[in-house]
């Protein structure tokens, strides 16, 4: 089984994607996220484990954008994780997407046995920062703003800015974007930590867009899978629509990202 995660706007739908067609398993195409404006080829995530990941950082103080401190699963959120699992016994390959586990893989790892792969989809933080500002994923201003933020009171005061009504549309991307080179250090340090002991697959977005079918290969090596004639001619150059020339990273999000390449380049590894 194959768990795909990483920082929201890093390719971990273009990744579902092709493995689908190459032979994953995600469950009937009723389950299934519908396409939205953000994501029009389609998000490739199975709400089952979409609502159970949303209930579990709920309950635990938290959301997507503003992560627990710790994660507190209620024993229906178990049960109902349960069941999600159990609708794809005898469908191997199978796997799900959903980039919130890189928050919430520690509670997976306890329902699914050792042999569960996860890759890593990683996207210059730049990139992702300003992929995520210009989508209407984050929260519109004047919804009501509700969640703790536990990531210190600097964030705190960002993430209240970036959804006030007041706050005009250029300031509320930059607050967006300044949120979200946090947000990317949490979700894939968050992912390396949670994903100790795991065999695992670091997939660049530059690499899956300027060399497809290597590392469509690459992928699919990994997943005990064969690419697909329609996979092999789906990646295209022009789903970049950011670009990360002239970013500046600060030192600990830059040796993240570089060690998160680094890694890119090996064929699977054992996180540790």
């Amino acid at each position: 089984m194959i768990c795909v995660a990483g920082m929201p706007r890093s390719g971990t739908s273009l990744v579902t994607q092709l493995l689908h067609q190459s032979g994953l398993y995600l469950g009937p195409n009723t389950d299934m996220m519908p396409p939205s404006p953000n994501n029009t080829d389609g998000f490739w995530e199975n709400l089952s484990f979409v609502r159970v990941n949303d209930r579990l950082l709920a309950s635990s103080g938290g959301t997507w954008f503003a992560p627990p401190a710790a994660l507190r699963p209620a024993p229906q959120i178990v049960a109902d994780a349960r069941a999600a699992i159990a609708r794809f016994d005898g469908h191997e390959p199978w796997g799900w997407k959903d980039p919130r586990n890189a928050l919430t893989l520690a509670f997976w790892r306890e329902l699914l046995p050792p042999s569960l792969k996860v890759i890593v989809c990683v996207r210059h933080p730049a990139e992702t920062a300003a992929s995520l500002a210009a989508s209407t994923l984050f929260p519109r201003p004047a919804i009501r703003f509700s969640w703790p933020v536990t990531r210190g009171q600097r964030l705190r005061r960002r993430m209240a800015g970036a959804i006030r009504a007041t706050v005009s549309a250029s300031e509320r991307s930059r607050l967006i974007y300044d949120i979200a080179l946090d947000l990317w250090r949490t979700y894939n340090a968050s992912l390396l930590e949670q994903s100790r002991g795991l065999e695992c697959i670091v997939t660049n977005y530059e690499t899956l867009l300027g060399d497809p079918r290597n590392e469509l290969e690459r992928l699919c090596a990994f997943a005990n899978l064969r690419p697909s004639a329609a996979a092999l001619d789906a990646p295209k150059s022009s789903l970049r629509h950011q670009r990360a020339a002239g970013a500046t990273l600060d030192r600990d999000t830059a040796s993240l990202y570089e060690k998160l390449c680094l890694q890119s380049r090996e064929p699977s590894f054992t996180s540790c």
